[in-house]
C-alpha cells in the first residue's frame, strides 16, 4: 500500500477527479493561488527565525528582509490572483504585517526547545505497519514544563471555530506519529497549536489516547475507501475556485472551451447551441407549469363551490351557458400511512386472513434503496441481482444566469 498524507487525504475527501489527477495520474500544474504563495514565504520566514534562534534572536529588519528577498525570487507568471481588486503587493504587505505581529508577540522566542522545524515524519498507523503515513511538523518543541508542542502556521483569512480544531485531523495524527517516533511523549503532554497570523491568534486542542485510537481507525477506513476507488467522481464546491485542472474536469471544461472562443464563434458552438434550446424550452415549461398551479387552484375552489352548491340544492347536474356539471360522491378507502402502527395492524390481519398475496405490491424504490446501501449480505445480494438490471438514468437541469 502507498503512503498517505493529510494532504492527499483531504485532496481526496475535498474531489477525488482532482485526488487521481495529482497523486494517480502525477499531472503537474505549475499555477499557485496567490493565498497558498504568501502562506509558503511566511513559513519560510518563521524556518529562518527558529534556525537562527539557536544562535541568536535575528531582528526584525533582518526577519522582514529575508522574507522580501525569498518573495521576489519566487514570484512567477503563474501566481494567480482570484479577486481582481487585489494586486501581489497588497498580498507582500500582508505578510510583512503577519510576520511583524508574529515577531512582536513572541519576542525573544524563550518558548522552550525545538527538536524539529518543517520536520518530515513517517511512521504505521497500524502494527503490522500496511498503513503508512507521512506528514511536515511547521515546528515541533518541548515546552518548559516538558509537554510536547505540534506548532502549525496558517495565513489563510478565515478564522475557524474551536470545534474545528478539537475534530482537526492533520495535528492529531501528528501526534500519533511524535507519540511513535519519540517514545518520551507517551508519557508527556502533547499540545496542538495553530497560529492564525492573519488574526493574530493562537488555537490549542488536545487528544485523549481513546481519540486518537479512534482517529487511526477512522483514517484506516478513508485509505481503505481510496484504494477501492476506481470512479473518482468530480465534486463541485467553492474551492474549484482554485483548481487548476478545469480542462480536465467533466464540470468545468466546456466552460473553458467556450470561454476561449472567439465572440463571433462562441453561440454556434455544439453544445451552446443545445443548452440555449433546452433552456428555451425548460423556461417555456416552467411558465406553463406555475400558470398550470394557479389554475388548479382555482378549480379547486370552484369544485368545492360547485359541491356545496350540489349538495344545498340536491342536484347532480348544474348547468352552465356552455356547460354542465355532473357532481358526483363515491365512498373510496383510504389505507393508513406506511409506518404507521395503523398501517401494520391492517397488514398482520391481511397476513392472518390469508389475503395479503392478493393485495400486497414489491416497492421497486425500497429495492433500490436496499441495494444501495448495503443493508444485505453479499449471498442475498447475488441472488436478487440475478432479477434486477443495472440501467445509467440521465438527468438534465437547467441554471439560469443572471441577467448582467
Amino acid at each position: 500500500m502507498r503512503e498517505y498524507s493529510h494532504s492527499q487525504l483531504e485532496k481526496y475527501e475535498t474531489c477525488p477527479l482532482q485526488y487521481k489527477l495529482v497523486y494517480v495520474d502525477r499531472l503537474k500544474r505549475y499555477e499557485e493561488g496567490v493565498e497558498a504563495f504568501l502562506g509558503i514565504r511566511f513559513h519560510e520566514a518563521m524556518q529562518f527565525l527558529y534556525k537562527e534562534r539557536a544562535f541568536r534572536v535575528a531582528p526584525l529588519e533582518e526577519l522582514l528582509a529575508y522574507y522580501e528577498k525569498r518573495w521576489a525570487e519566487k514570484w512567477h507568471a503563474a501566481v494567480r490572483i482570484r479577486d481582481e481588486k487585489r494586486t501581489p503587493e497588497e498580498y507582500r504587505l500582508n505578510g510583512r504585517r503577519y510576520i511583524e505581529n508574529y515577531y512582536r508577540r513572541h519576542h525573544p522566542f524563550e518558548e522552550g526547545n525545538i527538536l524539529g522545524l518543517e520536520r518530515t515524519i513517517r511512521f504505521p498507523l497500524d502494527e503490522a505497519g500496511r498503513y503508512a503515513f507521512k506528514g511536515v511538523i511547521d515546528r515541533l518543541m518541548k515546552a518548559p514544563d516538558g509537554a510536547f508542542e505540534i506548532h502549525d502556521y496558517k495565513a489563510g483569512g478565515t478564522l475557524p471555530e474551536q470545534a474545528k480544531f478539537d475534530a482537526d485531523r492533520q495535528l492529531a495524527i501528528y501526534q500519533v506519529g511524535v507519540r511513535k517516533l519519540w517514545p518520551e511523549a507517551g508519557d508527556r503532554e502533547v499540545r496542538l497549536i495553530w497560529h492564525y497570523v492573519a488574526f493574530g491568534m493562537e488555537m490549542r486542542s488536545s487528544r485523549t489516547p481513546e481519540q486518537l485510537e479512534a482517529l487511526k481507525e477512522e483514517t484506516r477506513l478513508l485509505i481503505d475507501r481510496i484504494e477501492a476507488e476506481r470512479e473518482f467522481v468530480p465534486n463541485e464546491s467553492p474551492l474549484c475556485g482554485w483548481c487548476s485542472y478545469w480542462d480536465l474536469c467533466p464540470l468545468k471544461k466546456h466552460l473553458v472551451k467556450v470561454e476561449g472562443l472567439p465572440e463571433n464563434e462562441w453561440k454556434n458552438e455544439p453544445g451552446v447551441r443545445i443548452v440555449d434550446a433546452y433552456a428555451e424550452r425548460w423556461r417555456k415549461r416552467r411558465d406553463l407549469e406555475a400558470e398550470k398551479e394557479v389554475v388548479e387552484k382555482e378549480l379547486e375552489k370552484l369544485k368545492e363551490a360547485a359541491v356545496a352548491f350540489a349538495e344545498k340544492e340536491g342536484l347532480r347536474v348544474i348547468a352552465g351557458s356552455e356547460a354542465k356539471l355532473r357532481v358526483t360522491g363515491k365512498d373510496k378507502i383510504v389505507s393508513p400511512g406506511k409506518g404507521t402502527a395503523e398501517r401494520e395492524a391492517l397488514e398482520n390481519a391481511l397476513r392472518e386472513l390469508g389475503v395479503w398475496e392478493e393485495v400486497a405490491t414489491l416497492d421497486p424504490f425500497a429495492l433500490e434503496r436496499a441495494l444501495a446501501e448495503g443493508r444485505w449480505p453479499v449471498e442475498t445480494v447475488g441472488r436478487i441481482r440475478a432479477y434486477v438490471a443495472l440501467e445509467k438514468r440521465w438527468a438534465v437541469t437547467v441554471k439560469e444566469e443572471p441577467a448582467e
